[in-house]
C-alpha cells in the first residue's frame, strides 16, 4: 500500500461554467460547508467527477481520492499492515565476541479515509456504489457520528473523532450499470444526493466548443446530432461522443455535413461501438422506447445525421 498523496485540483482552463451548472456548484457547495456530504449520481459521461474535483478546487482544502470497484478493501479506506519493519541491533563491545539480536514487526500504514479524517480533508470517493457495501460500511459512523472506528490489530487508539473540516463528496452510476451495487439505504440516508441528467444543450455546446475548438456552428450540428440521437433510440449516449466527433472532424478538417462520407462515418464509428456497450449494460429488450425507432444503430445514427442543417 502506497504512502498517501494529498490532490491538489486547479481549474481546468476548459472547465464550463454555464447557469446551470452554477445552480448545482451553489447547491453541493451550501451542503458540504454545512457538514453534509455530497453525492452527485448520474449517468457516465455527465461530468461527476469533474465537478467533484472542481469543487475541492473551490472548497481549498487538501484532497484525497478513491477509485471506487469491487476490488476496493476496507484496508484501503482504514489502512493494513502491510511488509515488515526490520531492526538489527549489533553489539561488538568485546571485540572477539559478536552479538546480533534481530526483531522483525508488521508496519501499519493508515488508510486514506483516515487521514482525511483525521487533518480534516476533503475526501472524493469516486463510483463509490462500485466497491461493495461491507467495504462501505466503515462510512456510517464516519458520516453520522463523526466517529471512524479503527481495525483491532492497529497499534494506537481504537476510533479517531472525525476532524470538524473533513468534507466527503460521493460519485456514482445509477444501479443499472453493470458493476455498480445497490447502495445501502442507510449511506444513502446520510448524503444529500444531486441527480445529475444530461445537460442542456447550451451546456454541451459550450463543452464541445472549450474542449475541442470547432466553430460555433458546426459544434452546434454536432451536439444537436448526439443529443437527437440520444432521444431517439433511449441510450445514455454522453457528452463524449460529440467531444469525439468534434474533435477528430475538426483536426481533419472535415465538413460536419450528412453529404460528407468521411464525417458519415466518423458518427458511426463513435456512436456505433457506443449502441453496443449500452446494449450490454441496459439489455437488448430496454433499448428502444418506441417502435418507431430505428432498429439498427446505423439507420439511427444516419437518420440522426440526416436532420443536421
Amino acid at each position: 500500500m502506497e504512502e498517501i498523496t494529498l490532490v491538489d485540483f486547479k481549474q481546468k482552463q476548459s472547465f464550463v461554467e454555464t447557469e446551470r451548472i452554477r445552480d448545482v456548484i451553489s447547491r453541493s457547495l451550501a451542503y458540504l460547508n454545512a457538514g453534509f456530504p455530497v453525492h452527485l449520481k448520474g449517468p457516465a459521461g455527465t461530468g461527476k467527477t469533474t465537478l467533484a474535483m472542481h469543487l475541492a478546487h473551490l472548497l481549498n482544502q487538501p484532497a484525497v481520492i478513491i477509485f471506487g470497484s469491487d476490488e476496493v478493501r476496507s484496508a484501503e479506506l482504514v489502512g493494513g499492515q502491510f511488509g515488515y519493519r526490520k531492526k538489527v541491533v549489533i553489539d561488538n563491545y568485546i571485540h572477539s565476541v559478536l552479538k546480533t539480536d534481530e526483531t522483525a514487526e508488521q508496519q501499519w500504514l493508515d488508510g486514506r479515509l483516515v487521514n482525511a479524517c483525521k487533518e480534516g480533508y476533503i475526501l472524493i470517493y469516486d463510483e463509490f456504489s462500485r466497491s461493495t457495501p461491507e467495504t462501505n460500511n466503515v462510512l456510517l459512523s464516519v458520516l453520522e457520528e463523526k466517529i471512524l472506528e479503527l481495525p483491532i490489530n492497529r497499534v494506537g487508539e481504537n476510533f479517531i473523532k472525525v476532524h470538524p473540516n473533513f468534507k466527503a463528496i460521493f460519485t456514482s452510476n445509477p444501479e443499472k450499470y453493470a458493476g455498480v451495487y445497490n447502495t445501502q439505504e442507510a449511506l444513502l440516508d446520510r448524503m444529500i444526493t444531486i441527480n445529475l441528467e444530461h445537460w442542456d444543450r447550451e451546456t454541451e455546446i459550450r463543452i464541445v466548443l472549450a474542449q475541442t475548438g470547432m466553430v460555433a456552428e458546426d459544434a452546434k450540428k454536432v451536439v444537436d446530432l448526439v443529443k437527437n440521437y440520444r432521444k431517439r433510440t433511449g441510450l445514455n449516449i454522453s457528452i463524449r461522443a460529440a467531444i469525439m466527433i468534434a474533435k477528430v472532424s475538426s483536426q481533419m478538417n472535415i465538413p460536419v455535413s450528412a453529404d460528407n462520407e468521411i464525417f458519415v462515418r466518423i458518427c458511426e464509428d463513435v456512436l456505433g461501438g457506443r449502441t453496443n456497450a449500452e446494449r450490454t449494460e441496459a439489455g437488448a429488450g430496454n433499448i428502444l422506447k418506441n417502435q418507431a425507432v430505428p432498429v439498427t444503430a446505423e439507420q439511427a445514427i444516419r437518420s440522426s445525421i440526416s436532420k443536421l442543417v
